[in-house]
């Protein structure tokens, strides 16, 4: 039987590498805050009263954010009985917290990705991977960002990372300046950047990412987007498939 082809450490088995999703289907979720915090805490607590020898979960989607002064009755709760926990953060993940998420069968830490990580952040990322899935938020704006700054940033993060999240937020009338035109087109009442770009953006990841085994998840503003986006890979996939065989022949 075949063995089937995955992601590893330097790609070795030369995946394409590129996850499409859109904001709707990430956006599948509920976000914890104080105006549903009762609501979401009767829930926690009626499949607390349902729990026997293992704890009772539901099959919903949670997204809980690392706040200063945040409610940890009610997160605790969500840990002990939210179907998927998804764990956001800025900065660090604080050790009880690791240890919770550890416990919970389906859990992600989503980073936001910053210019620069310290050592105390990589080896936050590094315990952290040890305990649950962890995700980069990389949100992307042409031309304000740089991409290879990301790729600085990520590099002390490698072989550590599942997912790289790749977003580009929309810009409003009061954001978007002349610089930005070019890349981006406006509609419904925003402005979105154009496929091409986003597909330019994965190009310049694609390679180092794949060889530090991040998965590289592009997030598209729409059904029409990704399949424009689509188009672009089956297209560059061909080309791919090419070299590959050209040289695994030449490997021969």
């Amino acid at each position: 039987m075949t063995r089937k082809k995955s992601l590893n450490i330097h790609n070795t088995d030369r995946l394409f590498n590129l996850n499409l999703t859109t904001k709707q289907d990430e956006a599948n979720f509920i976000k914890v805050t104080r105006i549903n915090e009762k609501a979401i805490e009767r829930e926690m607590d009626q499949l607390k009263a349902k729990s026997t020898r293992f704890k009772k979960r539901n099959k919903k989607h949670y997204l809980l954010y690392k706040e200063r002064y945040g409610n940890d009755t009610i997160q605790d709760k969500v840990f002990d009985h939210g179907g998927h926990i998804y764990y956001y953060t800025t900065d660090r993940v604080p050790v009880p917290i690791i240890n919770k998420l550890a416990a919970v069968p389906q859990s992600e830490v989503v980073y936001f990705c910053k210019k620069e990580h310290t050592l105390e952040d990589v080896r936050n990322v590094q315990l952290v991977s040890m305990a649950t899935k962890v995700s980069i938020d990389v949100p992307i704006v042409l031309p304000d960002i740089n991409i290879y700054d990301y790729l600085f940033s990520l590099y002390p993060l490698r072989y550590h990372v599942d997912k790289v999240k790749i977003s580009f937020p929309a810009l409003s009338e009061k954001e978007i300046q002349e610089r930005h035109k070019p890349y981006y087109v406006f509609y419904n009442g925003m402005y979105h950047l154009k496929s091409k770009y986003k597909y330019l953006c994965f190009q310049y990841l694609q390679e180092p990412l794949s060889t530090w085994k991040m998965n590289i998840w592009l997030i598209c503003d729409s059904k029409r987007d990704m399949n424009m986006v689509e188009e672009m890979v089956i297209k560059d996939n061909k080309r791919f498939r090419k070299a590959t065989s050209i040289d695994e022949g030449s490997a021969e």
